[in-house]
């Protein structure tokens, strides 16, 4: 199973539980929050759970290619040139299990992501499955 697959399968599973507890616990009954708020809250775990997907795909990915490619975490700074105080970049020598959710975001993931692949192209690396 690649790291796709392993991470598309904990979103989808913590999705069918939030299902499975909505509709054992009640706390979703269109008869008592109605119809549109009962079809809002699904749509908002499944993006929630989209992102949660996205998210950690994303930060494994740069994680992969910078300990491929030798990079540490100040290497990541780096290459990031407008960081705010409040943001990190992922630290490949010592990676979270779950991708921070607030102090490393999306955008700086992307960033990375969108020059590391080049980079590992040019060196042969295998692309992140």
């Amino acid at each position: 199973m690649t790291h796709k697959q392993r991470w598309a399968a904990i979103s989808i599973a913590i999705y069918v539980i939030f299902v499975i507890a909505a509709v054992v616990i009640g706390f979703l009954d269109p008869s008592q929050i109605g119809l549109e708020w009962t079809i809002f809250w699904y749509f908002v775990m499944a993006g929630l759970c989209y992102y949660f997907y996205f998210k950690n795909v994303s930060y494994r990915e740069v994680v992969y290619y910078a300990k491929q490619l030798g990079l540490h975490k100040e290497d990541l700074v780096a290459l990031i040139p407008h960081l705010k105080e409040t943001q990190d970049v992922p630290d490949p020598d010592r990676p979270n299990f779950l991708s921070p959710f607030a102090k490393i975001p999306i955008s700086v993931v992307n960033q990375l992501t969108d020059q590391l692949e080049p980079r590992a192209k040019e060196q042969d690396i295998a692309p992140y499955r």
